[in-house]
């Protein structure tokens, strides 16, 4: 069969093939309706060399942006489903097709939990990632908005009657799994951190010092112990790619070394960034993730002709840079140019206007949650429901709107031009929209878990427009009712709340209830109090906030 046209062997053609020239000779038809009229195929301001580089997904968007942020196109007057055929028209036929993703079917990778004996055992060690995901741009010759960088934290619980949190004479320490340690021989990151980042750290060392093994530092506000910006790469020695890599976390005894308690985690890491879904060029990494060069400098080449910038003339000269060196940004705690938007509200503002009228596929375009993926980011008990991107961050134009709001109040007059020509569609205008600094103000859990004792209807849930007051109240950094135990160490990282369901291996993220309870819920859940209590609870302090006197 003829993959373009559905050619049957024998020459037939059967009805998907008659259907697929149809559609075919429509796209041509409207083609020459909509564009033929000022571009020729080949001659006077030819269409080619203006469409070369889009694969399908960039094409249907660009067309679907005209006549918003710049007047050289007018609208597109056709309906969605005859904009797309122009789009695979320009794309297939004229072009030739161009190369889609593919579908992955992740490999089952082998784990061992740790083990735990209830009867003999003094401690129990819960340790986790803060970020549900981490996405790197790996773009790193050509620019970067964040670095390889994870963070994993812990908690050492001593079981009892009424257990406690230890955070003195104890040492813990992190490890990272066989294949994993030399990170700096695959990534081209240390070669440009000084001109994205300013520093050059050592080779598989971070931007804060951490390396992939070393000890863990103190919270003591949250009793917790952290090993910051671990510089992880989802790439193994071996080959292939591995976006959920399992780091070891042990606790020792500070004055004898002895073992005290062991525990795994992952540090989800993944390079599955979608620029290349509209701004073309190859996959970088075996045909499924990584922004290679040629995406990368097509990137640089948009930004500058939109912009004025002379990015592309940096990265010839080797001097790639970091998108938050002058667009502002809270996760990197980066000042920028306070004149221009900050960069979440820059990116989602601006490609919004491209990505209108889409569900939860318009985050996949960048995000790495292609259910078909390499990656597949959402895999807690949420996604398990069927409770996507939209019922907690809105459609792409809610999320933008809600964070350009928070800059046109800054008087940043930007904000306004990216806004303009689309409206929210999660509340009934743009002024119901409440606005939002991005990173510290986030979903909150409990706008649906009002009462941890019933569980929010999933059809029912959304918690779009209810953000946390600030950085504290996020559900990465929030304890429990006794301010004793994290939220995210009996509930696990965000996106992959337990029970989660990872496509690289049924518990590679329940690890720790697997490891404590043999069940893979939250730790504690189901009536597993005896995890850390050796007596029965007759209440739920750590939701509740008062104890079983």
């Amino acid at each position: 069969m003829d993959s373009r046209y559905g050619l049957c062997v024998r020459g037939g053609l059967c009805r998907a093939a008659v259907r697929a020239l149809l559609l075919v000779a429509d796209g041509k038809t409207l083609y020459g309706q909509h564009c033929g009229v000022c571009h020729s195929v080949g001659g006077e301001n030819d269409i080619m060399p203006l469409t070369a580089h889009y694969p399908l997904i960039g094409m249907d968007a660009k067309i679907s942006g005209f006549g918003r942020l710049s007047a050289a196109m007018p609208p597109f007057s056709g309906t969605v489903e005859e904009r797309m055929l122009v789009a695979a028209y320009i794309v297939n036929e004229l072009h030739g097709g161009a190369v889609e993703n593919i579908p992955v079917k992740p490999a089952e990778l082998t784990l061992e939990i740790p083990p735990f004996n209830p009867d003999k055992d003094e401690y129990v060690l819960l340790a986790w990632n803060n970020l549900g995901m981490h996405c790197i741009s790996d773009s790193y010759s050509e620019w970067a908005l964040l670095p390889p960088a994870n963070d994993i934290w812990a908690q050492l619980i001593r079981r009892g009657e009424r257990p406690s949190v230890v955070t003195q004479g104890v040492i813990l320490s992190y490890s990272v799994e066989a294949g994993f340690e030399k990170p700096a021989e695959r990534s081209t990151f240390w070669q440009y951190a000084e001109s994205l980042f300013g520093v050059r750290p050592p080779d598989n060392v971070g931007l804060s010092g951490n390396g992939m093994q070393g000890v863990m530092k103190l919270h003591a506000d949250l009793k917790s112990f952290e090993a910051a910006l671990i510089p992880v790469e989802p790439y193994p020695a071996q080959g292939g790619y591995n976006p959920y890599l399992v780091f070891t976390v042990q606790a020792r005894d500070a004055a004898t070394g002895r073992l005290l308690a062991e525990t795994k985690t992952v540090a989800p890491t993944s390079t599955e960034m979608g620029c290349r879904n509209c701004h073309g060029g190859p996959w970088k990494h075996e045909s499924i993730a990584g922004i290679s060069q040629e995406t990368g400098r097509n990137v640089l080449k948009a930004h500058d002709r939109l912009s004025g910038s002379e990015l592309a003339a940096l990265a010839d000269k080797g001097k790639p840079q970091l998108c938050q060196s002058c667009h502002p940004d809270p996760v990197l705690n980066a000042k920028g140019d306070p004149a221009l938007l900050n960069l979440p509200a820059a990116i989602h503002g601006f490609h919004a206007n491209y990505l209108t009228g889409r569900g939860s596929e318009a985050c996949a375009y960048c995000h790495p949650n292609n259910p078909q993926g390499p990656t597949r980011c959402l895999r807690g008990v949420h996604a398990t429901a069927g409770i996507g991107c939209v019922k907690c961050h809105g459609y792409m134009e809610d999320h933008a709107i809600s964070l350009l709001k928070k800059e046109q109040e800054a008087g940043k007059a930007g904000a306004a031009r990216l806004m303009e020509h689309y409206g929210p569609r999660m509340v009934a205008g743009t002024a119901d929209v409440a606005a939002r600094t991005p990173w510290l103000q986030e979903p909150d859990c409990a706008t649906c878990h009002k009462d941890y004792r019933n569980r929010p209807v999933a059809e029912q849930a959304n918690a779009f427009n209810v953000w946390t007051a600030g950085g504290a109240e996020l559900y990465r950094n929030r304890p429990d009712a006794m301010g004793a135990v994290m939220c995210i160490a009996c509930h696990n990282s965000p996106h992959a709340s337990y029970p989660a369901v990872n496509a690289y291996g049924r518990d590679r993220d329940n690890i720790g209830p697997m490891q404590y309870q043999n069940a893979p819920g939250p730790v504690g859940a189901g009536g597993n109090c005896a995890v850390c209590h050796t007596r029965m609870m007759q209440t739920d302090a750590h939701h509740m906030g008062r104890t079983d006197g």
